[in-house]
């Protein structure tokens, strides 16, 4: 043996650890923990925003669903609480959308399909408020009613439907990434 080689011709000669961490193993950057904490946050936001809207509405739902066509007194603190979730919803769809990718990207096909499943279950009570509101409540509604406060609820009402179907996007996205090969499907 030589001096500078190892005990056999088949090792490699011992390098600096620092040479040896910076040329021979993958870079591992400790990214994608902030980027699946923020994920999971706004998710967290999402989710969280669309069971608040269900349970704040859910009386005036009731409401409307026994006495169609009579509409509901102004209540300035429902309707600026309901804006306020459908901001912040569409705020963190938004947000993850452009600047946060899905984190996990790992096929189960379990979670795949809970999150599908869940994913419609989202959007039940979305359904089921358009559909009181537009079969059953405004055929109902009298001329005596108050034009720009119905106006500005429909208007509120669009925008919550369609948070709510973001929310559900949004989980449908993640049971997406929880899909497997499409091989004998």
């Amino acid at each position: 043996m030589t001096a500078g080689f190892c005990c056999s011709s088949f090792e490699t000669p011992l390098r600096p650890r620092a040479l040896f961490n910076s040329y021979h193993l993958p870079m591992k950057t400790n990214d994608e923990r902030p980027k699946a904490v923020a994920y999971l946050f706004v998710l967290l936001i999402q989710i969280s925003g669309a069971m608040l809207f269900v349970w704040q509405q859910l009386p005036e739902f009731r409401q409307i669903a026994v006495n169609p066509g009579e509409q509901l007194p102004h209540d300035t603190f429902s309707d600026v609480v309901t804006v306020g979730i459908l901001f912040v919803m569409q705020i963190s769809f938004w947000c993850r959308l452009l600047y946060i990718p899905i984190p996990f990207r790992r096929p189960n096909i379990i979670l795949n399909h809970v999150f599908l499943f869940l994913c419609r279950l989202s959007f039940i009570f979305g359904s089921a408020l358009f559909s009181i509101v537009v079969f059953r409540h405004l055929p109902e509604l009298s001329w005596e009613i108050d034009i720009f406060l119905a106006a500005r609820r429909g208007i509120v009402l669009v925008g919550c439907l369609f948070a709510l179907f973001c929310t559900s996007l949004e989980v449908e996205r993640l049971g997406q990434a929880c899909e497997g090969d499409k091989v004998g499907k």
